[in-house]
């Protein structure tokens, strides 16, 4: 327990500075912005990148995590997406407020989960998070889209606009690129890997004050019931999926772990930004956001700790 508290623990401190510092002013909303904007278009990339080329890839198990990381994904979507008409009913929501229930309860924060998997097992850690991105990234971006866009109140995208949204996304590009070149072995000289090491380096401590700073400014105004439903869905229901599918997979070791992890931190702060932007319940969003990455402190521990338990 000691050492997973260890492990957690400069995460969460970490989270907590970013928070004092937008909370108290000391670095203004505009910076804070800059900040997001590098880490997700530049940090996080070189780091996927790098970590991608320099990695046995082929020795991991890829399909077994695939499904198990997107099974658990598609039960909790899916699921839903049967009861919405009776969950809108029961927790009294409109349509905005039901894609944003959706969005809270199935999309994940790898802010979070690449900082842990990194200290649990270092580099081979940041590979698992690449390889769990490249399979739910896309499958989560995809229903987040459709959902918000036929629920809420802004514009409804068509299919390409939704495949060009995805085609944009450097975490999308960046684990693509790293792929190709392991699988290729094509050539990558030394100066330009340690470039990417030294903006790697810099994204997991960036992000993690993004993700402090985000909460800030997002408050509790909106405490409903499906704030409250949505981290039962995403801290809870979804890792226990992950374990039982994972396990009937016969997946083990650091690959159980990465999947457990991927599937219990808190929703994405993306999430907030495309409720904003197509007319879901961003306030919803934010307040879910708010409570998930306060339980997750409890959570993550009781998840890894099972975790170890199933030979994780």
């Amino acid at each position: 327990m000691m050492l997973v508290m260890e492990t957690l623990l400069p995460v969460f401190l970490l989270i907590g500075l970013g928070f004092g510092l937008a909370r108290g002013q000391w670095i203004g909303a505009a910076a804070w912005q800059g900040v997001e904007q590098l880490g997700y278009f530049v940090l996080f990339p070189a780091l996927l990148t790098q970590t991608l080329i320099t990695s046995d890839i082929l020795s991991l198990p890829l399909s077994g995590m695939a499904v198990t990381i997107v099974g658990a994904f598609l039960v909790v979507a899916l699921g839903l997406l049967a009861v919405q008409g009776r969950l809108m009913a029961w927790l009294r929501m409109n349509g905005p407020a039901f894609s944003s229930l959706f969005q809270s309860a199935t999309r994940w924060n790898s802010f979070i989960a690449l900082p842990i998997l990194a200290r649990l097992e270092g580099p081979k850690g940041v590979a698992l998070v690449a390889v769990i991105m490249a399979a739910l990234v896309p499958v989560a971006n995809v229903f987040a889209v459709m959902v918000v866009a036929r629920n809420a109140d802004g514009p409804k995208p068509d299919l390409w606009q939704t495949v060009k949204v995805l085609g944009r996304n450097p975490f999308i590009i960046a684990i693509a690129l790293g792929l190709l070149i392991n699988v290729l072995h094509f050539p990558v000289n030394a100066p330009v890997l340690s470039a990417l090491s030294m903006l790697g380096n810099a994204s997991i401590p960036t992000g993690l004050l993004v993700v402090g700073a985000g909460l800030a400014g997002a408050g509790l105004r909106q405490m409903a019931p499906a704030v409250w439903a949505s981290a039962g869905l995403k801290l809870v229901l979804t890792p226990a999926l992950a374990l039982v599918i994972g396990l009937g997979l016969g997946v083990s070791g650091p690959a159980l772990m990465a999947c457990l992890i991927c599937a219990g931190v808190p929703t994405a702060m993306s999430s907030y930004v495309l409720a904003r932007q197509m007319g879901g319940d961003a306030a919803l969003v934010a307040a879910a956001l708010t409570v998930q990455t306060v339980l997750s402190a409890i959570t993550l521990p009781v998840i890894i700790l099972l975790g170890r338990q199933f030979g994780a």
